[in-house]
């Protein structure tokens, strides 16, 4: 019977066949310790993206804002109407 709580061995999948790494010739390996690598970058740049997006929006709408609020009282107005 399997441990439940057993680790999952990194592995890769080539032509439906899954592979253990330790199961690859030492270069191989290596060359999937990189992807692995990437693969995090590849996240945390996503996070900063959607982070640095965030703020852009955030910024442009208290431009408008400010630029709502620095209109005379008859614009306003009329832009509430």
């Amino acid at each position: 019977m399997a441990k439940k709580n057993e680790e999952q061995q990194p592995h890769i999948t080539i032509d439906d066949v899954q592979i253990n790494i330790d199961d690859l010739p030492e270069e191989a390996q290596g060359i999937f310790g990189r992807i692995q690598r990437l693969t995090q970058k590849k996240a945390v740049l996503t996070l900063d993206l959607e982070e640095t997006q965030a703020s852009i929006n955030w910024f442009t709408s208290r431009i408008v804002a400010i630029v709502n609020d620095d209109k005379p009282d008859d614009v306003k107005a009329e832009s509430n109407i």
